[in-house]
């Protein structure tokens, strides 16, 4: 009778973990989504000072970017959302302040930028406090998959929006720049 038991519960298993990985199968269909490395991080200098390390008033870095993500394949359309965390550290644990940084969302395929828009996160460092952790969540990606296509073939890139000082900067100092 225990062996009629186990080898039931050993049948069922597989059809128990197919249920519970049901969203899996739809997250398959959802476009990858990443954090391009050379804007990943955002160094921030006074007004009218060179950026140099030893200038940066903050920086800030993404720390995390996920999605969730709707397929409708009869449309061949994809619905996400995107949330991004932030961490952010300043040269001197000073009064309060707050400041505005952009970023942008876009969509991706075969090595080419299809659709990108710039977004705006305002955070705040406490008085006294040299870091800051904050997110930001843009909810309204959606487009279209090509006939020739799958949504697999897309991806959703994240970074901040640089000017090109910043970028020549992050590249000379690297990814985890002060």
């Amino acid at each position: 009778m225990k062996s009629r038991v186990v080898a039931m519960a050993a049948a069922l298993l597989p059809l128990f973990w197919s249920a519970c990985s049901s969203p899996g199968k739809i997250e398959q269909q959802c476009p990858a989504i990443s954090v391009l490395v050379d804007t990943s991080s955002l160094p921030v200098v006074r007004s009218g000072v060179p950026l140099a390390s030893a200038n940066i008033l903050y920086t800030a870095q993404i720390q995390n970017a996920r999605r969730d993500c709707d397929f409708e394949k009869m449309e061949k359309q994809v619905s996400a959302s995107v949330g991004i965390d932030f961490h952010a550290v300043r040269a001197r644990a000073d009064q309060a302040a707050s400041y505005k940084i952009p970023y942008f969302v876009a969509i991706t395929t075969e090595g080419k930028i299809l659709a990108k828009q710039e977004f705006w996160v305002q955070f705040s460092f406490e008085q006294g406090s040299k870091v800051s952790d904050f997110s930001d969540s843009v909810n309204s990606l959606v487009f279209n998959v090509a006939r020739d296509k799958e949504a697999t073939d897309y991806g959703i890139l994240v970074g901040f929006q640089l000017t090109k000082a910043q970028l020549d900067f992050n590249r000379t100092v690297g990814r985890f720049a002060p």
